[in-house]
């Protein structure tokens, strides 16, 4: 993948496209269910995360293990790879981050935090989420509807652990 204008912001989802149709096929080999492929800034680095998880149970240290070394190899055949600084694999965890309509639709009636901007910078909404409207992109979380477009981000909120 060639550097374009706007750095590697503007390349996020061609690394994410381009680096999920890579390891969709190994995460479901192993029997797990991918999550989500990431591509984002933290501090000066660039993450690529593959997460992925089990539909009971979660996953354990021993199963990150097993599947960590086929996918990292699968990330260094990436075109992109000289944009990535830092790979990592493993669970969402439970207070993983919703971001696409898969997300959001299994996650009705659970819990969530919304980290959504405001007039004087932002403000967190946390309860049951209620709907999810993908035409609107909207949704609702204790009776107040959000626009995803004004969330920073949407996170699941476990009742217990």
């Amino acid at each position: 993948m060639s550097k374009q204008k706007g750095g590697k912001k503007n390349q996020a989802q061609a690394v994410e496209e381009e680096a999920l149709a890579r390891v969709a096929p190994i995460v479901e080999r192993f029997g797990y269910k991918l999550w989500d492929v990431v591509f984002e800034k933290e501090g000066a680095l660039w993450y690529l995360r593959v997460l992925f998880d089990k539909p009971e149970g979660g996953i354990d240290t021993d199963e990150c293990e097993e599947i960590s070394q086929p996918l990292n190899e699968e990330i260094d055949k990436l075109s992109c790879l000289s944009l990535i600084d830092v790979a990592e694999t493993g669970s969402p965890g439970l207070y993983r981050r919703l971001r696409k309509p898969e997300h959001f639709r299994i996650s009705i009636g659970t819990g969530v935090q919304a980290q959504v901007k405001a007039e004087n910078g932002e403000r967190y909404v946390t309860g049951t989420l209620e709907s999810y409207d993908e035409e609107k992109e909207e949704i609702t979380v204790n009776g107040e509807t959000l626009k995803l477009s004004k969330c920073i981000k949407v996170n699941a909120e476990p009742d217990e652990i």
